[in-house]
């Protein structure tokens, strides 16, 4: 049966007959364990058993001219279809290519068309915007704008209070009238040091039993240490650090009384803490100050650096958690403001002249007379306070992402008409001279102009400080540069100026 199927399975594919190798392994009976037998298929057909017969028809022979016919029909086939594929291909890059060419011909024309009916606006240089801007100045009346804000509406303005955030209000409707690209406020809260509305700051000559008042001043200086020292009294001129160094007199454990001038109040109290003194007295002398009134109140800061103290390196927005900590440049000892009057009234009871090199006047004394001492009190208490920066910008149109910035201080604790008021009214006409410029006379700033008011500057530049903190990643990238308009009107002298009668 297998040699029958083998057969069959051979004629199938080839049609010749196989050999192929039988074994037979069955023990025979003389001893003989193995036989083999090779036979051809066609003899194996002949001599089958009788009882054994398997008929298989053959299968016809494969054609192979058929075969090779089919699959060089096959070929040419695929080799026509890629020509034709090839040959579409073509023609369509080459159609798209002449769209997008016929586009640009006639995106070219409509350009040369805008260049031949749109005049280009003509770029101002430095010298002729430094005219224009000098002919815009030169018609406003600055006078005006100061007495507006010097009035009573809006003084005194210490940061955070009504009247402060009244002139933020008055400065940013002014702001939109001037159509700026954009105005928008930024707020803080910080913590600002102001005076005890219970207790007064007190400053006394004490001898024995006696006490004797020299003065509860008004003033005060934000950021003293609170709390009351009593000490031999000294004077050491202005306070810098040569003057302490070129005393006669050890200021060691005694406080301080120095003129206001020269360095700021910070400084002035960082040097008499570092020569180990207890307290500090300011005051304004007649030389140094002629104009001022023996009676005057003034104001001033002792932290050593700028923005909040108590988030040094922070932004103080709003429900920020910080870290307890304060700035290392708060004094540890009280300092005071006092009037030209109150120093007067200490140096009667003070002996020894001062150096004709102070170049002061005669009432000037050195120290405190035997068996006398000055206690100083200061109640200065901490105050959470909301202070808010008033901005508007004008966009640049070629470098818009970077910024010139012209800031002044808003708020002041007095009239402040020398820094406050002249800043901020300058402030606001350079705003008005440049929205003019650009809707008038076709200025186009390359850069964008950022105008900013700030407040709590007379508190060390807490405003500007806290914003510069807040954006300071960005404003390293694409701020150019900074311009000031504090202090910009100084000086002892009074200039009048009166036509000729014609």
């Amino acid at each position: 049966m297998m040699d029958q199927a083998r057969s069959a399975f051979s004629n199938l594919f080839g049609g010749e007959p196989l050999s192929y190798t039988r074994f037979s392994l069955a023990r025979q009976v003389d001893g003989d364990n193995s036989h083999v037998e090779m036979k051809l298929a066609a003899d194996e057909e002949e001599n089958a058993d009788s009882n054994m017969k398997a008929s298989v028809r053959k299968p016809k022979r494969f054609n192979g001219r058929l075969c090779f016919a089919t699959i060089a029909v096959v070929i040419f086939f695929l080799i026509g279809f890629m020509i034709g594929y090839l040959g579409y291909c073509k023609r369509v890059e080459q159609k798209e290519e002449c769209v997008r060419l016929a586009e640009a011909e006639e995106a070219d024309k409509s350009e040369n068309d805008e260049t031949e009916y749109v005049p280009k606006s003509s770029r101002l240089f430095w010298a002729d915007l430094k005219t224009l801007l000098s002919e815009k100045l030169n018609s406003i009346e600055f006078t005006d704008i100061i007495k507006q804000l010097s009035q009573n509406t809006y003084t005194p303005r210490e940061a955070g209070s009504q009247k402060d955030e009244n002139l933020a209000y008055y400065i940013e409707n002014l702001f939109h009238d001037f159509k700026f690209s954009k105005v928008w406020r930024d707020e803080h809260y910080v913590k600002i040091q102001v005076k005890n509305s219970v207790s007064q700051n007190l400053v006394t000559i004490n001898s024995g039993s006696n006490i004797d008042p020299v003065e509860a001043p008004e003033g005060y200086v934000a950021f003293s240490k609170a709390g009351e020292v009593t000490g031999k009294l000294v004077h050491a001129n202005f306070g810098t650090k040569k003057d302490f160094e070129e005393l006669n007199y050890s200021v060691n454990g005694s406080l301080v009384i120095v003129r206001a001038g020269k360095i700021t109040f910070a400084e002035k109290v960082a040097n008499a803490q570092s020569f180990n003194a207890i307290g500090v007295l300011i005051y304004m002398d007649r030389n140094t100050f002629p104009v001022v009134e023996a009676d005057l109140q003034f104001f001033g800061h002792a932290h050593l650096g700028t923005g909040d103290p108590y988030t040094p390196g922070f932004p103080s927005f709003n429900h920020t958690q910080f870290p307890p900590s304060q700035s290392s440049g708060l004094p540890s000892i009280p300092v005071q403001t006092i009037s030209r009057a109150a120093a007067e009234k200490l140096f009667k009871n003070m002996e020894g002249n001062c150096p004709p090199s102070w170049n002061i006047d005669s009432s000037c004394k050195l120290e405190l007379s035997q068996n006398q001492n000055v206690k100083l009190t200061v109640n200065n208490v901490l105050k959470e306070t909301r202070i808010l920066n008033i901005f508007g910008v004008i966009k640049g149109y070629e470098e818009p992402d970077r910024y010139i910035v012209v800031g002044a201080q808003r708020d002041a604790w007095g009239p402040g008409v020398a820094k406050s008021s002249v800043g901020t009214g300058l402030l606001l006409k350079l705003a008005q001279v440049f929205s003019d410029m650009i809707s008038k006379d076709g200025f186009r700033p390359s850069r964008s102009i950022i105008f900013a008011s700030w407040t709590a500057g007379d508190y060390g530049a807490v405003g500007a400080t806290e914003w510069l903190e807040g954006y300071l990643s960005s404003l390293h990238l694409k701020a150019f540069t900074y311009i000031n308009l504090d202090k910009v009107v100084l000086g002892k002298h009074y200039v009048q100026e009166q036509q000729a009668l014609k």
